[in-house]
């Protein structure tokens, strides 16, 4: 029977709200799934219809879509959303999961099964990789941008446009150019209305860089701490492939299957969702 939309939820972790979507329902096979950068929980909605017998929680990742930004003396260093997950994990009662991540969520999603690998059974990727490591010797000058970019971004509002319809087409021509439909999908979840204009509600700072970046040795620590299956879907027209760390993955993570799709960085989202479908299920049950 394929999965149904259920309901909104909330959970809790660390004085932050991280909202949610319920698909499936409980006793079949529990799946976390964390959506790409400035993207929302409704990143799954075209793919998650064609998909049965499992059970759901596609995650608003904090700062995105409905769940609460970070306070002002935090911010969006990716390792912090492994203590997200793992809240939701325990107040869901899953002593083990499976993960589903597009993205950055795919990035999250390594994360979390290097740290907690005893309770992450499968791991399926889409179009993410870790991003170029960063140099033990360019950490002072990565602080000193993080710090710049975050009171640039902390004291900016969003964009404003004039209509529903203009805030779904700057992500049709954004930085990850987006299909109609697939943009209207994330809008629907991410655009909110206020004194007659529309704006995407993301926390402004997801924009600045990350404090700290790990090395590749860390990155290894992670990674090779891993257990779990692991696929990762490659989408043959996405323009964020990382060859570089394409190469240092299949090392670091010699049970990882490889699957290139035709298709775009968002290709679970875009006309190719049920074909993507068809390989999340094959692999997570």
């Amino acid at each position: 029977m394929s999965l149904e939309f259920i309901t909104d939820r909330n959970f809790e972790n660390n004085g932050i709200q991280l909202a949610a979507k319920e698909w499936g329902r409980s006793g079949y096979l529990p799946v976390i799934a964390l959506h790409g950068w400035l993207d929302n929980a409704n990143s799954f909605d075209r793919l998650l219809p064609h998909l049965e017998n499992f059970h759901i929680i596609a995650l608003d990742s904090a700062g995105h879509g409905r769940s609460s930004f970070r306070s002002a003396d935090s911010g969006y260093d990716i390792w912090q959303d492994i203590g997200d997950v793992i809240a939701v994990a325990d107040q869901m009662g899953w002593e083990t999961f499976r993960l589903l991540g597009h993205s950055r969520g795919a990035v999250i999603s390594t994360l979390v099964a290097g740290t907690i690998p005893q309770r992450v059974t499968h791991c399926l990727l889409i179009d993410g990789f870790p991003p170029i490591p960063d140099k033990p010797q360019s950490a002072a000058q990565q602080i000193a941008r993080a710090l710049y970019e975050n009171r640039r971004f902390g004291t900016s509002a969003p964009t404003q446009f004039a209509s529903f319809e203009q805030a779904v087409q700057a992500r049709v021509n954004g930085f990850v150019p987006l299909q109609l439909a697939a943009a209207t999908t994330l809008a629907e979840r991410g655009v909110v209305e206020e004194g007659g204009s529309f704006y995407w509600r993301n926390d402004q700072r997801l924009k600045a860089a990350s404090m700290i970046k790990f090395t590749a040795d860390q990155y290894q620590d992670f990674l090779s701490a891993i257990t779990c299956r692991m696929m990762l879907i490659r989408a043959e027209d996405s323009t964020l492939t990382n060859q570089h760390m394409q190469e240092n993955i299949t090392q670091w993570l010699p049970q990882l299957s490889i699957e290139p799709m035709q298709g775009s960085h968002h290709l679970h989202l875009e006309d190719t969702a049920e074909l993507v479908a068809t390989e999340v299920q094959g692999f997570l049950e």
